[in-house]
């Protein structure tokens, strides 16, 4: 009975604690620093020290990352007709759609990040 307890005990501390520190580490890996998505602009900030920024047209869509502290490319994936595949660069992404088919965009900072929606600027 004594280590029915225990363990029932160990077991429910572990729960506890699982959804004490999984939330708050999950919130603060981003801080996002402008967020004037209805208007074109994103931009954040990753708990490694890069920032990501992303412009939106209809035209055209610029992803940059700032500076250097994140190992992580800038990712950029466009939605048009529909979502085309996700393009990256170590510093700065650009593209473009001739005919202003853009209706919005993800960005995120790296292959598995959050991926944040923007869209394009009236």
């Amino acid at each position: 009975m004594g280590k029915r307890v225990s363990t029932v005990l160990g077991t429910l501390a572990a729960s506890f604690m699982l959804a004490i520190v999984t939330p708050s580490s999950a919130w603060a890996a981003d801080n996002i620093l402008e967020d004037e998505r209805e208007r074109g602009w994103f931009m954040y900030s990753r708990s490694c020290g890069s920032v990501y920024s992303l412009e939106l047209t209809t035209t055209r869509a610029v992803g940059i990352k700032h500076n250097s502290g994140c190992a992580g490319h800038v990712w950029v994936r466009m939605y048009g007709d529909s979502w085309g595949d996700w393009r990256h660069d170590s510093r700065e992404k650009t593209l473009t759609s001739p005919r202003g088919k853009f209706k919005k965009a993800l960005i995120k900072g790296c292959a598995d990040c959050h991926a944040y929606t923007v869209y394009p600027k009236n």
